[in-house]
């Protein structure tokens, strides 16, 4: 949602400069600073020369030791310092004066607060913790003014490299012969630098993999490395044991005994009812559900030796449910077995049925605003299955605030239901990870939108999917039935007028079934959550018509010039292609980030249609896509919309390119900032006549791309992120040619431009 913000064409620079120079002093944050008390005002970490390896990464962990960190600026202001010091102390720490001058402002950071002493020896700490035994740091610190830098000056000297690893002793029996076999994924080896870090995650991964072959007690603390350097020339020895102290109980292996499943537990009320399902034990307490749908989640068997892995993925799986409030595993020794363990999983239900109800107001980019209201009821056990049946009724009113159809109004009704279902029913074979259960999804729905005085748009729907989860970085959506229909029940003379002068526009809304099916398939390269760069791309195709055609070929034989109908309509037969990348990489050491989209969609219509229905086509423009441009107001091409009528309606096409970047950092807290700029335009397969320069050519299309950018400013308290965008226009292929920059061009003025869009949620 979005406002568009016009200047008024007398306001000039000076006046500007003239209003915000009392504010500067304020802003800088040098309220309380003087010269012998000066603010901390920024630091770097220099080498006398470069380690041998790793030297951005070693930077990266030098510059993380800095504590307490310099205060957030921008252009030389400190707007979060400046606010923390004009609110007043809170009397109690909540409250908005506390979210103030705490949450939203940062206390100034001054030098005598950084203790520069501690800060050199941790420095040579974290470098001998990288095999530079004899590394040296020292500091310089130097004043401008109320403000002070320092500099650490760090000379790492030879790294030390491992020259061999030893794991437990196989000559032993029990828990140090299991050691002495370290598997795959091993985090070390000869050669390679000493590293602290790594020694410890290569601990840690012994300890699992012990843990998961029956250890159960076993924690990594209870294993130790053994280095040793006395070969000289640089060179360590490494032993990974078992420490001597290691408690008999913790070198037991343990098998599982009894597995006893609390499928709707209840501290309160006893069990209702004992069941024994596949060797598991199913207690009922409300008798919510039916054993087997809980069972199936159950890895855990009894008779087999402990499995961590079996573990988490029982939690993880029976979790994935939804109507859970919380799900444990808890082990309990068996009294008359030495070495065996009896696994109880306690799973508390949430409230079977649930009201909800949303107020909300949008303001859109298209300069439309209004309330708009969401009511819905969800029971999360329907067929004593775990499942979720949620449906709701919402409605919408809007009306456009400002541009050239000021005064136009909009309203919405729909009614939704969904049941998803926590299996794969009709496909119990498809490979899923066992650490998330898959799901069938069912959907209907019927809507009406209205713009009043234009058009009135009716649509209804019903499909049916799977969702599951390959692994943990890899998604699939299947949708095997798509069913919607779309009609134009209202049409005032102008909007008819307009069908009548662009037919390509009236074959996109004329009355038509889509039946079809679709598949997205999503992949994350993200393997650990302190992972610095990762990627997610995205597949997606879906068509329709093409299964319904076949079946009317065979049936009444070739197409008739009017196309195939069912039921007196015609159903539209297209294919759609939806790829998409995503970047993040991360920016110094304060959690900023660089963010980038790309994508590139086509749509492209066959066979029983000449068009790619409206409702399947692309657009650009919004608050999640060219945000300097009005919603869906981009394109195609470079056709310029002439009529009013041409303003209201949405402009789509069958091709889409956009690219987006963003750098995404904080300010102080819960508030963040960003700088962004976005590209990219929709086209047309086939020339148009009634919108002309909206065909996609190669050679003119990188001239007919549309580029803005802006800075963001976003509230972000983990809960929910409520953003705010700036953008401008900076290229417009809707201009004559030789005038759509903004810079250089004597007909357009950017700064007039000016779009604020307000949203929830990050935009990609």
């Amino acid at each position: 949602m979005s406002v568009r913000k016009t200047m008024h064409p007398t306001m000039r620079a000076p006046w500007w400069a003239v209003w915000l120079l009392p504010c500067l002093p304020a802003c800088t944050g040098l309220e309380h600073a003087t010269v012998e008390k000066p603010l901390f005002a920024g630091y770097a970490v220099k080498w006398t020369a470069p380690p041998e390896e790793e030297a951005a990464e070693a930077l990266r962990e030098l510059e993380g030791v800095v504590t307490p960190v310099p205060n957030n600026s921008l252009l030389g202001m400190r707007p979060t310092v400046a606010l923390h010091n004009m609110v007043r102390e809170p009397e109690r720490p909540k409250g908005l004066r506390n979210l103030l001058k705490y949450k939203i402002g940062s206390p100034p950071v001054y030098l005598h607060d950084v203790p520069l002493d501690d800060v050199d020896r941790a420095l040579v700490n974290r470098m001998q913790n990288r095999g530079h035994f004899s590394a040296a740091s020292s500091y310089s610190v130097r004043h401008k003014g109320r403000t002070a830098r320092v500099t650490w000056t760090v000379a790492p000297g030879p790294v030390h490299r491992i020259a061999d690893v030893q794991y437990g002793d196989n000559t032993a029996a029990g828990l140090d012969s299991a050691l002495a076999d370290p598997g795959r994924g091993a985090a070390i080896g000869p050669g390679m630098p000493y590293h602290l870090g790594r020694l410890t995650e290569e601990r840690e991964r012994m300890a699992d993999r012990l843990r998961e072959r029956g250890w159960y007690r076993l924690r990594a603390d209870d294993l130790v490395w053994q280095a040793d350097t006395a070969g000289g020339r640089h060179a360590v020895h490494l032993h990974l044991r078992v420490k001597p102290a290691t408690t008999p109980e913790k070198r037991m292996r343990y098998t599982v005994g009894r597995v006893t499943v609390h499928g709707d537990h209840d501290a309160l009320l006893p069990p209702s009812d004992t069941t024994v399902v596949d060797s598991v034990t199913y207690v009922n307490h409300l008798n919510m559900y039916r054993p087997r749908t809980i069972t199936r989640g159950v890895f855990i068997q009894p008779g087999r030796t402990y499995s961590q892995r079996r573990s988490e993925a029982t939690r993880s799986y029976l979790a994935s449910y939804g109507v859970f409030r919380s799900v444990s595993v808890q082990y309990t020794d068996d009294s008359t077995r030495a070495g065996t363990i009896d696994a109880d999983v306690l799973l508390a239900p949430q409230e079977r049925f649930s009201l909800f109800s949303e107020l909300n107001a949008i303001s859109k980019s298209n300069n439309f605003t209004g309330p708009g209201l969401k009511a819905g009821f969800r029971d999360r056990d329907v067929f004593r299955g775990a499942e979720q049946l949620t449906v709701d009724v919402s409605t919408r009113f809007e009306t456009q605030v400002a541009g050239p159809a000021k005064g136009t109004h909009a309203y919405e009704i729909s009614a939704k239901a969904g049941l998803r279902i926590p299996r794969m029913v009709l496909l119990p074979f498809l490979r899923t990870a066992r650490q998330h259960a898959p799901a069938t999804t069912f959907d209907l729905g019927y809507g009406l939108f209205r713009r009043v005085g234009l058009y009135g748009l009716e649509s209804a729907n019903a499909g049916m999917g799977y969702l599951w989860r390959g692994d943990r970085r890899t998604w699939h959506d299947l949708r095997v039935l798509e069913v919607s229909y779309n009609s134009l029940y209202y049409r005032s003379p102008e909007f008819e007028q307009f069908l009548v002068d662009n037919p390509t526009m009236r074959r996109s809304f004329e009355e038509q079934f889509i039946i079809g099916l679709g598949y997205t398939y999503t992949h994350s390269t993200r393997r650990r959550t302190d992972q610095r760069h990762w990627a997610t791309y995205t597949l997606g195709a879906d068509e329709g018509g093409h299964l319904v055609s076949a079946v009317s070929q065979a049936l009444f034989g070739a197409r008739p010039a009017e196309g195939h109908t069912i039921f007196g309509q015609r159903f539209a037969q297209y294919v759609r292609f939806r790829p998409e990348l995503r970047t993040y990489h991360a920016v110094g050491r304060r959690g900023a980030q660089v963010v980038t989209r790309l994508l590139v969609h086509a749509a492209y219509a066959h066979g029983n249609s000449v068009t790619v229905p409206y409702v399947k086509q692309f657009f650009a423009g919004g608050t999640n896509s060219l945000r300097g441009f009005r919603a869906r107001s981009v394109g195609p091409g470079s056709y310029t919309g002439s009529t009013a009528t041409d303003l209201l309606i949405d402009q789509v096409g069958d091709l889409k390119l956009e690219a987006n970047l963003e750098y995404r950092f904080t300010f102080s807290g819960i508030i963040k900032g960003a700088l962004f700029a976005d590209a990219g335009n929709v086209w047309l397969w086939h020339d148009d006549p009634q919108r002309p320069g909206g065909q996609w050519h190669r050679d003119r299309m990188w001239e007919e791309i549309a580029v803005d950018a802006g800075l963001g400013l976003r509230i972000d308290p983990e809960v929910i992120v409520v953003r705010l965008d700036l953008a401008a226009p900076l290229h417009r292929p809707d201009l004559p040619a030789g005038q759509r920059w903004a810079f250089g061009s004597t007909a357009y003025r950017w700064h007039r431009n000016v779009i604020l869009n307000i949203a929830i949620g990050y935009p990609f």
